[in-house]
């Protein structure tokens, strides 16, 4: 993930930079080098095959179809579990 400050010094550099990598070209590069799938559909035929046939990255449609997104949490909730996994790293 990619994200400008709110306060950035030079938020027209900023967007630029997020322009560049929304880049179909650019975005295959970056997978292919790290081996990660993005979200840029138009990057898709760009991807190197060896990536874009891993099931790994790209996991088949009968994988997708498994797949759920969690839901955000209320903030109190958040922040309860900040601190208690807080609490087990420190071994507390």
């Amino acid at each position: 993930m990619v994200a400008m400050p709110a306060d950035a010094p030079d938020e027209a550099a900023g967007y630029a930079y997020l322009n560049y990598l929304l880049e179909p070209a650019v975005m295959a590069s970056i997978s292919n080098a790290v081996h990660y799938a993005n979200g840029n559909a138009a990057a898709d035929s760009l991807v190197d095959p060896a990536v874009r046939n891993d099931p790994m990255v790209y996991p088949p449609e009968q994988v997708m179809q498994k797949l759920f997104v969690l839901q955000a949490v209320p903030l109190a909730t958040d922040r309860m579990r900040t601190r208690i996994w807080s609490r087990v790293k420190n071994g507390e």
